[in-house]
């Protein structure tokens, strides 16, 4: 779905992603590395929230990057799951899941709620519909976020660290959440440290260390032979 050719991008003499070729097809792919290996930069510049300073970034077959490309088109298909949540304060639950359904699908009101609710249902949030944002938890206002993602029927979703702003006894709730996803066929990007649920429930690992893409294989094979040196180190020190 989403192919990366010789991606860069730069930061002043700051070099965050340097010539990174990958593609993301239809299957759960998480991406792991020490803080600072360009993992969130990366996932951002998969939808042009960061955009890149060279290479070249194609969205089924098509460059993202031309000019005159709509790439409202590609949000809805990829939509994206935010470390720190991102609802609109002012909006209820239902309403926060409502908006792009009548912005962005121009579904009528009724329609849109039907389906926000439906999508509440599924992460078990429906009977907090009417709180307000400030009333929830972290681990419940993530799981609004991913009912949000979900209500877009996307062909894939992103997620930037999900669970790294929340408390311990919070984050299990949310990577169920993301497990049943995963146990459906929804295709994922998956920033994270959560080591355990990355072995379990992706099909793919991406490691990233000092700007490039060290290891790309699969989790039986990542998690217990490694190739390089630094992924070697950076298991050790999360697995120890």
């Amino acid at each position: 779905m989403i192919e990366l050719n010789h991606l860069k991008k730069q930061y002043g003499d700051n070099l965050v992603l340097n010539d990174i070729s990958l593609d993301f097809k239809d299957e759960v792919t998480c991406i792991l590395g020490p803080s600072g290996a360009g993992k969130s930069t990366l996932l951002r510049c998969l939808n042009l929230l960061e955009v890149p300073t060279g290479g070249d970034i194609k969205y089924n077959g098509d460059s993202i990057l031309t000019k005159g490309y709509d790439i409202r088109k590609m949000r809805e298909d990829v939509t994206m799951v935010f470390q720190h949540f991102n609802l609109f304060p002012l909006r209820s639950v239902v309403g926060n899941v409502m908006l792009a359904l009548q912005s962005v699908k121009k579904m009528s009101k009724s329609d849109a709620h039907d389906l926000a609710m439906e999508m509440l249902k599924k992460v078990d949030m429906a009977d907090k519909a009417e709180k307000m944002p400030d009333m929830l938890s972290g681990g419940q206002q993530q799981r609004v976020a991913i009912a949000r993602a979900l209500a877009m029927k996307p062909k894939m979703i992103l997620f930037d660290e999900p669970t790294s702003a929340l408390d311990p006894e919070l984050v299990g709730g949310v990577l169920d959440v993301m497990r049943s996803l995963a146990d459906h066929g929804m295709a994922m990007v998956i920033v994270t440290h959560e080591m355990a649920f990355a072995r379990d429930v992706s099909d793919r690992i991406i490691f990233m260390a000092d700007s490039v893409v060290q290891e790309d294989m699969a989790p039986a094979d990542f998690f217990s032979h490694p190739k390089t040196d630094r992924a070697k180190t950076f298991l050790a020190r999360f697995l120890a």
